[in-house]
């Protein structure tokens, strides 16, 4: 039984905000409590509710998803903003679904997160990302990394870095730089090179029980400027003969959807896949 419901809403987005007003009245006047989080501003605390929903676009949903990954709560994602390509429910259709939700009639797609670590002297990170790590240059230049999986030598990477994506990230930056879509539900990696100085390299799907380490190479000139990117939200500067690992997040994302959701009719129309002009 629902009793609360934590939405998270942009406010700098003004269609998104005007939504978020509507949809928490409509919540409202099903006798429902609502907790009201700003993604523009800090998040106080631990969320503590039901049910979770973030109304804007992707980023929303990113932010949503990171902070209440750990109390177990489902997330129903209204798409408010441009693509909305994580969002399973269009503005259009949210009183409806939200209240078939409220009676039980739903569909879960469960959606992982990557675990990653970065190691060096002095310092230890750890941050958890629904869509993807990237490892890039600054600047427009070349770089190589090390990369072993489970402890075996995987290659090196020479080019403008790579991306460690999990499926749910597999349409965003991975699959501008020609990796492969995967099915949100999908137990791998994907691990995509960015402009890879040499043909031979090419997207590579490894099983995400797995544990995959990339090595900044000490011989880096400290000129060369690599920071790592989690979720594009979260970023930092590394340095030669940091070891970041990469694993799956013990913990699962239970996004809710209507009943006749449908991935590939997503795919149809948000990205108009496989449609000839």
């Amino acid at each position: 039984m629902i009793k609360k419901v934590a939405v998270f809403f942009n406010s700098k987005r003004e269609n998104a905000f005007k939504f978020y007003l509507g949809a928490v009245k409509h919540i409202l006047s099903r006798g429902i409590k609502v907790e009201k989080i700003c993604v523009n501003k800090s998040c106080r605390g631990p969320v503590k509710a039901d049910l979770a929903i973030s109304i804007g676009g992707d980023g929303t949903v990113l932010y949503a998803a990171r902070h209440i990954i750990n109390a177990d709560i489902p997330l129903l994602s209204v798409n408010a903003g441009g693509l909305g390509f994580l969002s399973g429910v269009e503005p259009a259709g949210f009183e409806k679904i939200f209240d078939e939700i409220v009676k039980d009639k739903y569909r879960i797609i469960e959606r992982f997160f990557l675990d990653v670590k970065v190691r060096s002297v002095g310092r230890e990170r750890r941050y958890i990302s629904l869509n993807d790590c990237v490892i890039r240059a600054r600047d427009p230049r070349a770089f190589s990394l090390d990369v072993y999986y489970n402890g075996v030598f995987l290659s090196k990477y020479f080019g403008d870095g790579l991306i460690i994506s999990t499926p749910t990230g597999s349409t965003a930056y991975n699959l501008a730089s020609q990796g492969p879509i995967i099915m949100p539900h999908t137990n791998v990696f994907s691990l995509t090179p960015i402009c890879p100085h040499t043909l031979t390299h090419r997207p590579m799907i490894l099983p995400n029980g797995g544990e995959i380490e990339i090595e900044i190479l000490k011989s880096l000139k400290e000129s060369s400027r690599i920071i790592i990117s989690v979720d594009g939200q979260e970023n930092f500067e590394l340095r030669p003969g940091d070891k970041i690992k990469i694993s799956r997040y013990p913990e699962i994302l239970k996004s809710l959807v209507p009943r006749n959701f449908s991935y590939f009719e997503v795919l149809r129309k948000k990205l108009s896949w496989g449609e000839r002009k």
